[in-house]
């Protein structure tokens, strides 16, 4: 089972579909925008009296809300070969977990849910556009479970993946390990400037934390496929850890720099609260 988060917007959005985000148009009754004269809303049931008489030149002024509507939430996938990893957990299984996770809390939350994943290609077997239908949940989770290990992939198609998003402005979760060189990174935040974005970088421990530090290990670059042995010692898993801290600072600093919000670190197990209060202190 799917387990939610709730989520909130720092803007309005545009939509016309009844939700229960603030939006910048007029009607309904729970978001209240100040007042306006009565000729501008003819509706008797929200005149104010104190407010008329404030209003200067004196005249009958009523109520006026802003109606409350529904947005398109997205998780954009990174598929490259890094994914794969399995250590102290399993990155392709959090990436489902955490992926059907947002498609749950989504369709709770009365808004429509849309997936775009990317590794050298959009991958249009995956995508599912914005869609309130039930059941999508569980459809993409099995989807995302039984993708086949191909050949080494990078994730250059994320840049493109933009196109495939809707005009008006998304909640996007950038689903990734962000194991990126800095240009498609750098590209693939720019792209995506006009939406919301919440960056969620999914990290194994075993990958720098839990290293022995002695001993002889065979390491496997995902991305090119290549092997290389290597002698650990403290030294070398000091500086392991250190570029794990420098690059945890980069990402930050680049996503500041791009205007996204800051990112959601995932370590080994998906905590569904964490990421509520993440999502509700960033607004």
């Amino acid at each position: 089972m799917s387990r939610e988060f709730y989520y909130r917007l720092a803007w309005r959005a545009r939509s016309v579909q009844p939700g229960s985000h603030a939006t910048r148009t007029s009607g309904g009754s729970a978001d209240f925008r100040g007042y306006v004269p009565f000729l501008e809303n003819p509706n008797p049931r929200r005149i104010d009296l104190r407010a008329s008489l404030r209003a200067f030149p004196k005249q009958l002024m009523v109520r006026a809300y802003h109606e409350r509507g529904a947005i398109a939430v997205y998780a954009i996938l990174d598929l490259s070969a890094s994914m794969r990893f399995s250590g102290n957990s399993n990155k392709a299984q959090l990436m489902a977990d955490i992926t059907a996770s947002i498609a749950w809390s989504t369709q709770r939350n009365g808004d429509a849910f849309g997936l775009v994943a990317c590794d050298d290609a959009l991958r249009n077997d995956l995508f599912e556009a914005p869609s309130y239908r039930r059941g999508v949940a569980d459809d993409v989770y099995e989807k995302l479970m039984n993708i086949p290990n191909l050949a080494q992939m990078s994730a250059s198609a994320l840049p493109s993946a933009v196109t495939q998003l809707r005009s008006k402005r998304s909640l996007v979760f950038l689903i990734s390990d962000y194991h990126l060189d800095e240009r498609l990174l750098k590209e693939t935040l720019d792209s995506l400037s006009t939406h919301d974005v919440v960056p969620v970088v999914l990290w194994d421990s075993a990958e720098y934390r839990d290293i022995p530090e002695w001993g002889w290990a065979r390491v496997r670059d995902l991305e090119t496929g290549g092997d290389q042995s290597l002698f650990l010692r403290p030294s070398l898993v000091k500086r392991i850890k250190a570029s794990y801290a420098i690059r945890r600072a980069e990402i930050v600093a680049s996503c500041s720099l791009a205007g996204t919000r800051l990112p959601f670190f995932v370590e080994d197990h998906f905590d569904v609260e964490a990421l509520t209060r993440h999502m509700l202190e960033a607004s």
